[in-house]
């Protein structure tokens, strides 16, 4: 397969566009083929962060391509790659890569906040103009266990490698966005802009779903940059809870000649079409809510107290209606947490009554906290709550 020729940009007083990635002319006063004298000016080509959207403190991996003037690769380069978190923190030098025969380099990284990741180029001379190439990482909270997982596949010797970043997730009445995050580890772009990438497939029939069948409902697609994608699903209580199967569908483009080494103004790439494998699963509950009360939270010596509390739990009541309601017959676990760094003591087990609510009496002589918790299920949610008692 032929690709169309690439962005390149000169940093030699100043960046020039002189192709692009889905096609144009070939670079004009290009040395001919075989003609490597050093030039005295760098290009930097695609220079991304993949994912560039992903839950906090989730890896991510910063690469790019460094040339000598018309796009000759530039081997044994040193990279300084910088981060300028957002927010008045100050930007700081992150890693220093190099780069191979191809001039490829990259380096990973686990960003715990948004911001900006860019790379100086080199100038030969003292006083020469030097080209910066940017890439913006956009991170997202991180509240549930987030899974990472390396995809690949291969195809006439040439192997293509994405990342995909996913987040368990808690369903409520209301929708909610979810996102799969994915990002392209390896030199080329998405062979297709609209079916490749990370989709999820509902295990489980619950409500109007049968098995399968979310991997088409209220979904959206983008690949936003060449490295990086976002599919969003509107998910909500009527949905199914369970076992979610994330899958990748391909192709990914393996670019073969990054250089166009034969001036023809293109370059030479495979598609790899990735194979449709599960390559993680994700679970999907509804939400619950748990409280808890003291009949008094303030006292001197030792005292017997009422605790008291409820436990709600958001429920499919009909194929295409969920609400939150009192749970029955629930157990929930109490804990006292005293104060200082001793860490929560389990003490009893208690259960909510036919309208949902708990009451229990507890002998508190030290100030701390009463801890409520319900441990939910695979369908459900935990949640819990506290309430701080000061023993004087």
């Amino acid at each position: 397969m032929v690709v169309g020729a690439r962005n390149l940009f000169s940093s030699a007083l100043g960046l020039a566009l002189v192709g692009s990635l889905l096609g144009g002319p070939a670079a004009t006063g290009a040395p001919a083929a075989g003609d490597r004298a050093a030039p005295s000016a760098y290009t930097y080509l695609d220079f991304a962060v993949a994912p560039d959207r992903a839950p906090a403190g989730s890896p991510v991996q910063v690469h790019g391509f460094v040339g000598r003037d018309w796009s000759w690769p530039a081997p044994g380069e040193a990279i300084t790659i910088y981060f300028d978190p957002a927010g008045s923190a100050p930007r700081e030098a992150v890693a220093t890569v190099t780069s191979d025969d191809n001039g490829w380099f990259a380096a990973n990284f686990r960003p715990k906040t948004s911001g900006t990741y860019d790379i100086v180029g080199p100038g030969e001379d003292e006083g020469t103009v030097k080209g910066v190439r940017t890439a913006t990482f956009t991170s997202r909270k991180a509240l549930l266990p987030v899974r990472t997982v390396v995809v690949s596949d291969t195809r006439s010797g040439h192997t293509a490698k994405a990342r995909v970043t996913v987040q368990d997730v808690v369903t409520r009445v209301e929708p909610q966005t979810v996102y799969l995050d994915a990002g392209l580890l390896t030199p080329g772009f998405a062979g297709n802009t609209v079916f490749s990438g990370p989709f999820l497939t509902n295990r489980s029939a619950d409500g109007r779903y049968g098995p399968g069948e979310i991997s088409s409902t209220n979904q959206q697609h983008l690949w936003h940059t060449n490295y990086s994608a976002t599919r969003t699903y509107r998910l909500s209580a009527v949905h199914p809870a369970g076992l979610y199967d994330v899958r990748f569908l391909g192709p990914m483009t393996v670019v073969t000649d990054q250089w166009d080494a034969d001036r023809d103004g293109v370059l030479q790439g495979v598609d790899v079409p990735m194979s449709e494998k599960v390559i993680t699963t994700i679970r999907v509950r509804r939400a619950s809510t748990t409280t808890i009360s003291a009949s008094s939270t303030s006292f001197t010596g030792s005292r017997n107290i009422e605790l008291k509390g409820s436990v709600r739990k958001v429920q499919l009541i009909s194929d295409t209606r969920a609400a939150n309601r009192w749970a029955p017959n629930t157990a929930v676990k109490l804990y006292f947490d005293p104060a200082g760094s001793a860490g929560p003591v389990y003490k009893k087990t208690v259960r909510t009554n036919s309208s949902g609510v708990y009451r229990t009496t507890a002998k508190t002589s030290k100030s701390g906290k009463w801890i409520a918790k319900y441990v939910g299920s695979s369908l459900q949610a935990p949640s819990e709550r506290s309430v701080t008692i000061t023993v004087r």
